[in-house]
C-alpha cells in the first residue's frame, strides 16, 4: 500500500496540474517503498535528485500558467514553492555529508507539505484559473 495516495481530495481543479502532483506523489513513494524495504538510505539519493528536478519543472509551469492568467497569489506560490525547493536541496546537502535518518525525515516533511500546499495554497487558485479557461 502506498503511503502517498492521490485521490480527488487533492484535484486542484487544472488538468495539468493534477497529473503533475500524481507524479509527485509517485516519486514520493519510492521512498516510502525503499524504506519498506530496508533500503531508504540507498535510494533517498535518487529520490531528492528526482523530487528538485520535477518540482522545479512542475513548479515553472505552474507559476507561468498563473502568471499569464494574472493571479493575485501568484508571489505567495513562487515564495512557498522556494521553500520547498530549498528544504529539498538541504535534505540533499546533509545526506551527502553523511548525515543519516533521514528518510523518515524527508517522508513527514513532504506529507505535512504535501496537505498544506495542494489542500491550501493549490486549491486556492481552482475558481480563479477555472474562471480564466484553464482547467
Amino acid at each position: 500500500m502506498a503511503f502517498f495516495t492521490w485521490n480527488n481530495s487533492y484535484s486542484v481543479g487544472v488538468q495539468q496540474f493534477d497529473g503533475e502532483h500524481q507524479k509527485l506523489f509517485s516519486i514520493m513513494n519510492e521512498l516510502y517503498d525503499g524504506m519498506k524495504a530496508g533500503k531508504g538510505k540507498d535510494v533517498l539519493d535518487g529520490v531528492l535528485q528526482k523530487l528538485i528536478g520535477y518540482t522545479e519543472q512542475h513548479f515553472s509551469s505552474e507559476e507561468a500558467i498563473m502568471g499569464r492568467a494574472g493571479y493575485a497569489g501568484l508571489q505567495s506560490q513562487v515564495e512557498q514553492h522556494r521553500q520547498f525547493t530549498t528544504k529539498m536541496k538541504d535534505f540533499q546537502t546533509q545526506y551527502r555529508a553523511g548525515a543519516v535518518a533521514l528518510s523518515i525525515q524527508l517522508l513527514d516533511y513532504l506529507r505535512d507539505w504535501l496537505k498544506s500546499h495542494i489542500a491550501g495554497a493549490d486549491k486556492s487558485y481552482t475558481s480563479y484559473l477555472n474562471a480564466k479557461g484553464v482547467h
